[in-house]
């Protein structure tokens, strides 16, 4: 079986098992995230482990416990604090206005689990210190990691829990429809390398390709999936679903970059061999992760419409 199945093969069943678990924590009578918290956790560990070997491959050696529970402690303070004020404001006549308390409570909590972090850090490393030309770089790399997956992912859960479980699924649409049409296209029509010392099969054709692909996701989203589900009151204009496409195609392909950037200086070729066709999990959520805080501020500001 080629790369090429393999991708395919693995890409159509993660996305069935994402729609369902989606389906399940929309219509299902559970607290909200309850479906999807269990899968990121099982995500952020997997990226948390693979984060960890790309760093030592670097020559940084993050502790491995504080990334997990760094990582941990941020999206479950994001999504506690979010899943409390759910509850709490109830009977909160102003849906955005609501929105709004449950991102603030959220960002709250987050911050101060990242401090947290931080603290944590240097206290396990003042413990260990042994001799010098270590301690500076374990310290930055155990928040680094912690910033780069618990941080980056704690938009995601504020993105379900503020602004319902639409924001999350155009999200995920957008950037998986632009990774799809970026790989697709790139195979097919590149010529032009884009960053070739970072990741040499990503083509020019290919990011044109990936933001095509996810205006056609934006599209289809807010016109045609949404509203089946009913998770959509008045769509959004025709321009305003261009523009998330675009930008949120962009960013993703600058999170997957990130990634190789990562990868390259740790001489890897992926995070890891978890998933056939595909790499790592970090791999799977790595444009996601990047593009989460920007489709944040679209929800944040109402320039998409809550249901």
């Amino acid at each position: 079986m080629g790369q090429l199945s393999k991708r395919i093969i693995s890409g159509t069943l993660l996305a069935i098992v994402a729609l369902v678990l989606c389906w399940l924590d929309a219509t299902l009578a559970t607290p909200a995230g309850i479906w999807l918290f269990p899968a990121l956790i099982l995500l952020v560990v997997l990226s948390g482990n693979e984060i960890i070997t790309l760093c030592r491959g670097a020559g940084v050696c993050p502790v491995p416990w504080v990334v997990h529970l760094g990582n941990l402690t941020i999206i479950s303070a994001t999504w506690g604090m979010a899943l409390f004020w759910q509850h709490w404001q109830a009977v909160h006549p102003d849906r955005l206005a609501r929105s709004w308390d449950i991102a603030a409570v959220s960002s709250m909590a987050t911050m101060i689990a990242l401090a947290a972090v931080v603290f944590l850090a240097f206290t396990v490393e003042m413990q260990r210190y042994r001799r010098p030309g270590e301690a500076n770089i374990n310290v930055a790399g155990t928040v680094y990691a912690v910033c780069y997956i618990g941080l980056l992912a704690s938009f995601l859960v504020q993105l379900r829990m503020a602004f319902g479980i639409e924001s999350l699924a155009s999200l995920l649409m957008v950037v998986k429809f632009g990774d799809s049409g970026a790989f697709a296209v790139g195979k097919i029509l590149g010529r032009h390398h884009m960053a070739p010392q970072l990741s040499p099969k990503k083509t020019i054709e290919g990011a044109i390709g990936a933001v095509i692909f996810g205006v056609i996701g934006s599209l289809l989203t807010f016109y045609a999936l949404l509203p089946i589900f009913g998770l959509v009151g008045e769509s959004p204009s025709f321009f305003v679903c261009t523009v998330y496409g675009i930008i949120l195609a962009i960013v993703g392909m600058i999170g997957d970059l990130a990634e190789s950037l990562i990868k390259r200086d740790a001489q890897q070729k992926d995070s890891s061999q978890l998933l056939p066709g595909l790499g790592g999990a970090l791999d799977l959520i790595d444009s996601s992760l990047m593009a989460a805080p920007v489709a944040y501020v679209f929800w944040l500001f109402g320039w998409l419409p809550l249901h």
